[in-house]
């Protein structure tokens, strides 16, 4: 760290004893105030939930999983979609997008990420043998895909595929790899506002484990090249948005000697190589060492996920699985970007009523995900168009999770009306190491225009997006309509001809 800082400062003196040598010699130095209102912000904080069927059985609309919710959910940044296998392609080569595509119209319009979980293996659920509440098509089995049947959770016969069969990856694999590429070719795109796909490839409730089914691998070196297969075909075909994988225990826990064995079993160590994010599913009662190891291990690497072992109102009503201050702690202790309770629409209209504040805490300094502070900012207050126009910037995070996609940051000069007259995008700026605890020094350096006619400017700040729109909300003052920040102001002199 003091290396890297006295580099940043010879390169400054180096900066401004060249390019800027006519500029001021008076620096000006400001502090923004810090705020303590709730952000809400990309790739982090609360989120819904929507899916065409509940895990009892029940059966949701499309209006209960849009229009249901009552409003437009202003403390929620994103949106779980969980969807099956079976109700996309309910004929082999034929897709039934509508429903889907109607559900994430409708957040995407009012702002929200969506992190889609096409389920494609089984679920153990507990509502009866329903038909039509398939995970799989039934097409795939009449197609050889190999399976077995387990007594489920909810005590009646369920079939998973049999991973370890020959026919496995000679007819389940082809079949689900056809099925995701069609999925990624209509979704998997930069405009998408899905912003991570579910790997939903082996075991129960998309948790990658076969805890209810047991399923028995003859080692654990099969294990891991298959479920390496696996997770290199999901790579292979979302190439665009990030992939999420579980990292929660398996049924063949009792066999895990350390961490790395479980990351092993698990082919988490080619997950994490492939830059997926973690999601650890059974907050908060089902929390172990191992997995904890993996999350001290990588939560700087890679985005992590926190979803809850239970439904909003079951927390609420049972009192038997902590309370939702003990969740957002251990949230909070798991470095987690994302955390939700399964929040229905009728789970979403009683939390707001009860318990806004606890949702307004997660959002405040000390929550989820990052909480990006402006500590000072200091520049050169009379500088010459056509020079380099130096800033030097402190940051700190006062959350425990990170921003893990890089936003630039942009100085804009503009007139007292917030008129842009000038503005260039620091392209080596990247705040996705930044943690909390820490503080950041930045030297960012922009160049002025020769033809940028002199004056007073405002000199105002934003992280933006690719498409260099503001797009992080920073805890300061100092907001304006567009999501820029204003700083002070800076003389622009005449510059030398």
């Amino acid at each position: 760290m003091a290396i890297r800082q006295a580099l940043v400062l010879l390169a400054a003196a180096l900066l401004l004893a060249g390019a800027g040598a006519a500029a001021s010699e008076i620096v000006k130095t400001v502090m923004p105030a810090e705020i303590d209102e709730p952000l809400v912000n990309p790739y982090m904080g609360w989120g819904l939930w929507a899916g065409p069927r509940y895990y009892d059985g029940r059966t949701f609309t499309l209006e209960y999983n849009t229009t249901g919710f009552g409003d437009d959910a202003p403390l929620f940044s994103w949106v779980l979609v969980d969807w099956m296998w079976a109700d996309l392609e309910p004929e082999e080569g034929k897709y039934s997008w509508r429903d889907l595509d109607t559900i994430l119209d409708f957040w995407a319009a009012r702002g929200k990420q969506i992190y889609l979980r096409v389920w494609i293996t089984d679920d153990p659920g507990w509502y009866g043998d329903r038909p039509g509440h398939e995970v799989c098509p039934g097409w795939l089995w009449k197609a050889g895909a190999p399976y077995r049947e387990y007594i489920s959770q909810g005590k009646f016969k369920k079939r998973e595929p049999d991973y370890a069969h020959p026919a496995y990856e000679k007819v389940y694999l082809p079949k689900a790899k056809k099925f995701l590429t069609a999925l990624a070719e209509r979704y998997d795109k930069p405009e998408s506002p899905i912003v991570m796909w579910g790997v939903m490839g082996y075991g129960q409730w998309g948790e990658w484990h076969s805890a209810w089914s047991r399923y028995p691998w003859p080692n654990k070196d099969v294990k891991h090249g298959v479920l390496a297969k696996i997770v290199n075909m999901y790579a292979d075909i979302f190439r665009m948005k990030k992939p999420c994988i579980s990292y929660a225990r398996d049924s063949d826990r009792d066999e895990v000697t350390s961490m790395e064995d479980h990351v092993y079993r698990q082919a988490l160590d080619i997950a994490v190589a492939r830059g997926f994010a973690l999601a650890r599913h059974g907050f908060i009662d089902g929390l172990a060492l191992y997995d904890r190891k993996v999350m001290q291990n990588y939560w700087r690497k890679v985005p992590m996920f926190a979803e809850s072992n239970w439904e909003y109102n079951d927390v609420k009503d049972h009192g038997t699985h902590g309370t939702l201050e003990e969740y957002l702690e251990i949230y909070r202790e798991w470095h987690s970007n994302f955390a939700h309770y399964y929040m229905d629409a009728a789970s979403y209209r009683r939390a707001m009523q009860e318990d806004r504040d606890h949702h307004v805490k997660g959002l405040q300094s000390g929550g989820l995900g990052y909480r990006f502070v402006l500590k000072s900012a200091s520049w050169s207050e009379e500088v010459p168009a056509g020079h380099l126009f130096v800033v030097r910037s402190s940051w700190v995070n006062r959350n425990a999770g990170r921003l893990y996609v890089r936003h630039p940051l942009k100085l804009c000069l503009t007139d007292e009306q917030g008129n842009e007259k000038f503005s260039e995008e620091d392209r080596g700026f990247d705040q996705t190491s930044w943690v909390e605890g820490e503080k950041y020094p930045v030297l960012s350096v922009f160049h002025l225009r020769k033809d940028l006619p002199p004056g007073v400017y405002d000199v105002r700040v934003a992280m933006v997006d690719s498409s260099g729109k503001p797009r992080i909300r920073l805890a300061i003052a100092g907001a304006d309509r567009e999501g820029r920040y204003r700083l002070g102001t800076v003389r622009i002199t005449e510059g030398s001809r």
